[in-house]
């Protein structure tokens, strides 16, 4: 089925000439047409009719994929015409691939869909895992790092599809498999879910995976009797497993004893070197000296293991410090700590590539880690009054954070005005406006480098104009680009209130859905950001926005939210969407994540996570209400 959808995407057509190479049509292609693990595989895009026309530097990202995500690669694209080509070599463990293509920030992964190649046998019949594999990446994984859109249905009918075809294959995806039914299957789940755990008790022998199986989903449908001997099993015959060292990793958060967590930690390295959760937890122990705002014992603490913590920590703690005008040589200290760790860490990185970003991606990921640190090192100087000093680390932060982040161009701004440079400012700042990455305070230092410049604020406004209305124009092209017509998932939910709450009550009225949770740092980062979009339409009766409270980990739900709500007065309707069935409707894969519906019960834009700028925040959700109204 799927195959027979990128046939109608693309045609390969052979023509005579002396060169074996078909001739490409279409938008997406590859050969060989039906590809073997192990191939090399030749790539064809066309993005004359995609989201990247016209862009440059278009890219192609390939991710090969088994039960899981195995690797992610570059696939360098050249250029044929109008036709972009590329090879890639795959592995003969892999099951599939899916692709992506992008240029800058803006992605075409075949509206959601990922551009797939599924893998062949010598009879021309897909091998089995392929259609599995898929299955997988739609429910999590592709939705993670591809932005597919996670369609928990879809894998279910691309599991059944293939465990009816190849059975054989079940044992390898039953818990992808397992999860998926729990989530889309509330009525009949556990009897499902029992009865396949049933038949792994039964085995006279159980592997890791079947015993890393039971674990985890008899503590998923609440069997505790069973969770403590499968668990007690697995941690003793594999001590390895990711479930043994998550439940480590659980018992650690919920030590309160700093020296305790420090031992556990030192203990936890030794015996589990390459384990994502050693880093976490020397993060965890930086944070809690930061959140005790004992900064001298973060500084210790971060001078003794450089190579234990991940390189953002000394950025969020150096961040932290300067706002809250915490002890500024200290915070020197660690930035500057900070900094040279990521420049080691540039050239030659502490950590392994994770599987789910290519080389070129890593590599851009670690300049951005340096990028912050030295942000956090020039506002500790700017801060020292050292504000010479701070423009080299503040504009090689704007350079390697490829003038994204509002806060460092703002901060930059300030040093090139305080230092005199008013023409140089005048024009990174035009350029910040332009790309729509500045920030409000930005304009008033646009205008104090303008006067000092030419002596007066005559032609000002007309000059800051021409900025303002190209950042207004490539907003509104971004949001052309990503305008839908989806219908909305109707809902009924509780509010804090008691009160029954049902998307259809505010037919008529364009309605902001906001999909969040009280332990998501992003969430509450961009709380500040929509209360000031709910004060700004507070009495536009056609404009509604909802805060559906999901995904918590706590007992009292309901309890939890409200008291969030009502300590930080927020002026939020919130709903309770305790069972997490309106976030799975939505097919949500985080947050937060916000939904523009129209007055026809229409979703028109989507919108994850949150870029750090309330005034942007603002200014693009009045956009998309505007165009939507």
């Amino acid at each position: 089925m799927l195959h027979k959808l990128l046939s109608v995407l693309f045609s390969l057509i052979l023509i005579c000439s002396c060169s074996s190479e078909p001739e490409f049509s279409g938008k997406f292609g590859f050969t060989p047409d039906k590809s073997q693990a192990g191939d090399e595989i030749t790539i064809y895009y066309n993005p004359d009719s995609t989201i990247l026309a016209e862009k440059d530097d278009v890219k192609c990202i390939a991710y090969l994929y088994s039960s899981k995500l195995e690797s992610t690669l570059d696939v360098e694209l050249k250029k044929d015409g109008d036709v972009l080509t590329g090879k890639l070599k795959t592995n003969e463990s892999d099951y599939g691939v899916i692709l992506k293509f992008k240029a800058g920030d803006v992605i075409d992964n075949n509206d959601k869909n990922g551009y797939i190649i599924n893998f062949y046998d010598e009879k021309n019949e897909k091998i089995p895992g392929t259609e599995a594999g898929l299955a997988s990446a739609y429910n999590t994984w592709g939705a993670w790092y591809l932005d597919l859109e996670r369609d928990k249905e879809k894998a279910f009918a691309l599991f059944n599809q293939e465990f009816k075809n190849h059975p054989e294959i079940k044992s390898e995806f039953l818990l992808p498999y397992l999860e998926v039914i729990y989530a889309i299957r509330p009525n009949d789940r556990n009897e499902i879910i029992n009865s396949e755990l049933n038949q792994l008790e039964k085995k006279s022998v159980q592997s890791e995976d079947d015993l890393e199986i039971l674990s985890r989903m008899h503590e998923k449908i609440g069997n505790q009797e069973a969770v403590e001997k499968f668990a007690a099993l697995l941690s003793k015959n594999y001590p390895h497993n990711e479930y043994v060292l998550e439940k480590i990793y659980e018992d650690f958060r919920n030590e309160k004893d700093i020296n305790k967590k420090i031992d556990i930690a030192n203990n936890f390295k030794k015996e589990f070197p390459d384990s994502k959760y050693s880093w976490l937890m020397f993060d965890l122990i930086a944070n809690a000296y930061r959140d005790l705002k004992e900064y001298e014992n973060a500084l210790q603490f971060l001078s003794e293991n450089p190579d234990k913590t991940s390189s953002y920590r000394y950025y969020v703690i150096a961040k932290r410090m300067f706002d809250e005008k915490a002890d500024m040589n200290i915070a020197e200290q660690i930035a500057k700590l900070g900094v040279d760790r990521c420049r080691k860490d540039v050239i030659n990185p502490v950590k392994e590539k994770p599987e789910y970003l290519s080389e070129s991606e890593w590599i851009q990921e670690r300049n951005y880690y340096l990028g912050l640190n030295l942000y956090a090192y020039g506002i500790v100087l700017y801060q020292l009054e050292r504000k010479s000093e701070s423009l080299a680390p503040l504009e090689e932060a704007v350079a390697l954070t490829e003038k994204k982040e509002g806060d460092i161009n703002e901060i930059y701004s300030k040093a090139l005005v305080q230092n005199g440079k008013y023409s140089k400012a005048m024009t990174d700042i035009g350029e910040f406006i332009k790309l729509g990455t500045s920030t409000v305070k930005m304009k008033e230092l646009l205008k104090e480098a303008y006067i000092n410049d030419q002596g007066s604020d005559t032609g000002f406004e007309l000059y800051a104009a021409q900025f303002e209305d190209a950042a207004k124009e490539k907003l509104i092209e971004k949001l052309k680009n990503e305008i839908m017509l989806e219908p909305a998932p109707g809902f009924t939910l509780t509010d804090l209130q008691g009160k029954e709450i049902s998307l259809s009550d505010y037919k008529g009225k364009t309605v902001i859905i906001d999909f969040w949770a009280t332990w998501c740092g992003p969430c509450l980062a961009s709380f500040p950001g929509m209360k000031k979009a709910v004060e700004k339409y507070g009495d536009n009766e056609n404009v509604k926005f909802l805060f559906v409270n999901t995904w918590e980990r706590v007992e009292e739900k309901q309890k939890n939210a409200a008291d969030f709500i009502s300590k930080n007065d927020y002026p939020f309707h919130v709903l309770m969407d305790e069972e997490s069935s309106v976030i799975e409707k939505y097919k949500v894969s985080g947050i937060p994540t916000k939904f523009i519906i129209d007055g026809q019960g229409n979703i028109r834009f989507k919108s994850v996570g949150y870029l750090g700028n309330d005034d942007k925040l603002v200014e693009e959700l009045s956009v998309m209400i505007s165009m939507v109204d």
